[in-house]
């Protein structure tokens, strides 16, 4: 495969289960936190879609359905063992790949205070409140009748730091991600006639190819007047020289993924078109020349969205307009910690992974969204991916 960026070969080993090591230095951290905010007991629910709240303490995921097939709860107390709770017909694959008990979701309505690891009047924690279903948080409250239930950020902070090993799984994820856009980059400049699905299949297969275990979403290819919708799936539409193509890809490498936005032109383009590129990707340098343990995440925010204002896309760009232009990556795509986002003052950490990203969509012209995956160090932002971010072909 030939390509104008030479990429560091990719030799991606199998991913193999999460070390003991691992699992225990998390618990550890959230205990601890949960000791700080005075929490006896959190409840964290996982599904086929978002499944980092429980992947955070087994290898275990739910499986894509409905009639619960799909949730998980995990009972993790202050003190003692954590307990999973799955569907039938989930409970063998469950068992073998968790260390603590596990349990049927059926069996949540009958659980006592005792056995969940909190006494009557203890504290309780609903942690990702905003994704538990109404009908199992009603369960919950009722079996957990007495205690002071309330909605907590804990392990959205906790998971939002990520060890070494973490790290280097998202830099696995990141390189094969890396491996399907080369791929679109071959395609594209050989002349080949391709529509968007096409495009879109080819990515999904180079990074499954490569060692992808799948993919981290659907894949999101739009091209010439479709590319200035913020969000659309593939279509029929056939690739054509003087075309915009906006491309949201990444891959799934064992529990973790990649979230890479890349935009690129086809043949011959307008000024118009090598503006919106510019800006997009200038934008995204000037956050990772900012971001550093010890600022926060508005202020960062502030200066990416700086330079969509400055640049006239205010009224083009879903971050300049301060839907957020950065948000943390690990199990899921998308992480509630940290959020790149005017209104969030947290503090960024050593340790964090999180994406920068500045979307432009401009009708009549086109749009791209330059995404970039990062791991915040001591020095600053260290990129996990490599391919590059303005691409004329």
């Amino acid at each position: 495969m030939t390509t104008t960026k030479e990429l560091t070969p990719v030799h991606i080993p199998p991913p193999g289960p999460t070390p003991r090591a691992e699992y225990e230095d998390r618990q550890y951290r959230l205990r601890s936190a949960m000791a700080v905010n005075h929490l006896d007991l959190l409840v964290c629910y996982g599904d086929a879609w978002r499944t980092a709240n429980t992947r955070y303490f087994t290898d275990f995921r739910p499986v894509d359905g409905i009639n619960g097939i799909e949730q998980a709860v995990l009972l993790f107390p202050l003190a003692g063992d954590p307990q999973l709770f799955v569907a039938d017909g989930c409970l063998d694959a469950a068992q073998e790949t968790t260390p603590f008990p596990v349990h049927l979701l059926s069996e949540l309505p009958g659980i006592s205070t005792a056995k969940a690891g909190v006494w009557t009047k203890g504290r309780v924690g609903f942690a990702g409140s905003g994704q538990v279903p109404a009908p199992v948080r009603a369960t919950l409250e009722a079996a957990l009748d007495g205690c002071r239930v309330t909605d907590t950020d804990v392990l959205a902070r906790t998971k939002a730091v990520k060890s070494d090993w973490e790290v280097s799984q998202l830099r696995h994820a990141a390189a094969l991600t890396d491996v399907a856009i080369a791929r679109l980059e071959e395609i594209v400049a050989s002349g080949e006639r391709c529509t968007e699905r096409d495009l879109a299949r080819e990515a999904d297969m180079a990074m499954i190819g490569a060692g992808a275990d799948g993919v981290a979403f659907l894949s999101m290819v739009q091209s010439g007047p479709r590319s200035s919708f913020s969000l659309a799936l593939p279509s029929g539409r056939t690739i054509a020289p003087g075309d915009l193509v906006l491309t949201d890809i990444g891959a799934r490498y064992g529990n973790y993924v990649a979230d890479g936005g890349r935009g690129f032109t086809v043949g011959e383009v307008s000024e118009a078109v090598l503006d919106v590129v510019d800006a997009s990707v200038c934008a995204v340098e000037a956050g990772l020349a900012y971001a550093r343990p010890g600022v926060t995440a508005s202020a960062l925010n502030h200066e990416i969205q700086g330079v969509l204002v400055d640049r006239g896309y205010a009224e083009y760009s879903i971050e300049a307009r301060g839907r957020g232009t950065g948000h943390g990556t690990g199990m899921d795509p998308e992480e509630e910690y940290p959020w790149i986002g005017p209104t969030n003052d947290d503090v960024l950490e050593p340790g964090m992974v999180f994406t920068l990203k500045a979307t432009i969509n401009k009708p009549g012209v086109g749009g791209l969204r330059t995404e970039r995956l990062v791991h915040l160090t001591e020095d600053g932002a260290s990129p996990l991916d490599q391919f590059p971010m303005r691409n004329h072909w």
